[in-house]
């Protein structure tokens, strides 16, 4: 039995992200930062909460924390970090709960919702395929 001669021998190499997880992690930061633009230069924005419209000086706030979670969501992604996966989920859940319940709330028309209805089920089945690859 031999020991190694150098640290690079004794460490086992990094594994690397998927691209397509990669991609997901970069998109969700680029979403964050553009939430961010969208709330600064729209101070009248007031945030759908599974059908209701808050508002006050609180929601200034709170508003903050959808990009905030896009981001901290995003580096987990690029990390490949197993507390992303669930995180995501969770908050997937919420993105298909809400939308749905606006979509009965609100008057037509509903693209958008039916959008992101459609397109959170994808990429949550998606991401549960992919799913061994959060593994640290």
């Amino acid at each position: 039995m031999s020991l190694p001669l150098s640290s690079e021998e004794s460490t086992p190499p990094a594994e690397k992200v998927p691209y397509d997880i990669l991609a997901f992690g970069v998109v969700m930061i680029v979403s964050g930062v553009f939430d961010i633009y969208i709330i600064v230069a729209n101070p009248e924005y007031r945030l759908t909460v599974l059908g209701w419209k808050l508002d006050g000086p609180l929601l200034r706030y709170l508003i903050f924390l959808f990009p905030l979670f896009h981001c901290v969501v995003g580096y987990g992604m690029i990390k490949c970090r197993r507390w992303t996966y669930y995180l995501f989920m969770a908050f997937a859940i919420y993105g298909i709960v809400s939308p749905a319940i606006n979509y009965f709330r609100f008057p037509p028309p509903h693209r958008v919702r039916t959008i992101l209805l459609i397109g959170s089920v994808i990429v949550i089945a998606y991401l549960h395929w992919r799913k061994p690859y959060f593994k640290t």
